[in-house]
Formats: C-alpha cells, sequence, structure tokens
C-alpha cells in the first residue's frame, strides 16, 4: 500500500496463532490512509496453521519465533513449554519465505504484535520510534522475557538483516482486555511512528 518510491515499512499482525489480536489492529491499517511517502506492506499473519488451531506453533509444532536462522539456538519439544526451535535454523516454510521478504523489502521500520505481555520491546537502530509507539499507546517499554531463551526470533533477525533498520514488538494484553478502541489506538500509532 501506499507509494512504492517510499520508505519500506512491514507490519505483521500474528506470529504466535494464539496471540491473535495483532490481527485485528493489520486488517484496520488496511481500511486507513498510508501516510505520504510510505511503502506500506502488511502481513497479517505468518502463522496461519496456527492461528487457525489457536496454537503458538505452527502445524509442524514448531514456533516459529524461535526458527528464524539469527542468532538460533536449539530448544527441544517439551511438554514444559511450547517453543520448540525446530531442528535447524529456519527449517520451516512460514521462516523462510519471511526471511526473504525481509531480504527483499529491507523495511526500515517492521513491527510484530504479540500478547500477552503488555508492553513495547524496543529494538533496532532507531530507539525513538518504539518508544514513541509506547507513549502513544500508555504502555511501558521493556525487554519481553522468553522463558526457554531469547534465540532465533524474528525480530532480532529483521534488526539483523535491514541495516539501520528498527524492528521493534508491541506486546499486547491477554485477549479479553483488547478493546476496540485498544486497536484503533495501535492502527493510529502505527500509521504516526512510522513517518518519524
Amino acid at each position: 500500500m501506499g507509494d512504492p518510491e517510499g520508505r519500506p515499512v512491514l507490519l505483521i499482525g500474528v506470529i504466535h496463532g494464539n496471540e491473535a489480536k495483532g490481527y485485528g489492529i493489520t486488517q484496520l491499517i488496511r481500511t486507513m490512509p498510508t501516510p505520504p511517502g510510505i511503502d506500506l506492506w502488511i502481513i497479517d499473519s505468518i502463522n496461519p496453521d496456527g492461528q487457525a488451531a489457536d496454537t503458538r506453533a505452527n502445524a509442524n509444532g514448531v514456533d516459529l519465533n524461535r526458527n528464524v536462522s539469527y542468532n538460533w539456538n536449539y530448544i527441544p519439544q517439551s511438554l514444559d513449554n511450547d517453543q520448540y526451535s525446530g531442528e535447524a535454523p529456519a527449517d520451516q516454510p512460514e521462516t523462510q519465505a519471511l526471511e526473504a521478504f525481509v531480504e527483499d523489502v529491507q523495511p526500515a521500520i517492521t513491527i510484530f504484535w504479540h500478547q500477552d505481555a503488555n508492553r513495547v520491546s524496543p529494538g533496532g537502530a532507531r530507539r525513538e520510534i518504539p518508544e514513541r509507539f509506547a507513549a502513544i499507546v500508555g504502555l511501558s517499554t521493556a525487554s519481553t522475557p522468553c522463558t526457554a531463551g531469547c534465540t532465533g526470533t524474528a525480530s532480532q533477525y529483521v534488526n539483523h538483516a535491514v541495516k539501520g533498520g528498527t524492528a521493534f514488538i508491541v506486546e499486547l494484553p491477554g485477549d479479553d482486555e483488547v478493546t476496540p478502541a485498544m486497536v484503533q489506538l495501535h492502527a493510529d500509532a502505527t500509521l504516526e511512528v512510522i513517518t518519524l
């Protein structure tokens, strides 16, 4: 959407299938005017199988946010957590598609929506962008803890693959706390910060 010669921006609504409220935000943004000078790319979900099944992992049982090729470490399948990394870096088709897309588009700003930590996890070259986003939506900024280790995460991959880029995570609250007004606020905040 927007200006194909403008600043490339990537929005990803869902990476964990059972953390799907970002989907409503990306769907709403599709109906809103794209700011001038922005080449806007929206992926509503990179985990449609997990979203359909309401599971964190994809259909192969792999946590796509532990599977990217940058900073990957093996996390075995376990009954104690659902963060199985896959058997090798980027061995899942969804991860391969995401990495190829990022390499091609080189987004200057990338936003991933998650749940339920209720914070913004800043990352990338321009920390003022996620900090401004957090201020608009009324969230704190802090790293999001990973119970099995923050390895092979998509935002780390994007920040590594796009020199000077800013990829960050927005952690919404739990499903019952995400209201239509909150979805609108996040959509408005997105369209403001991608112009910074």
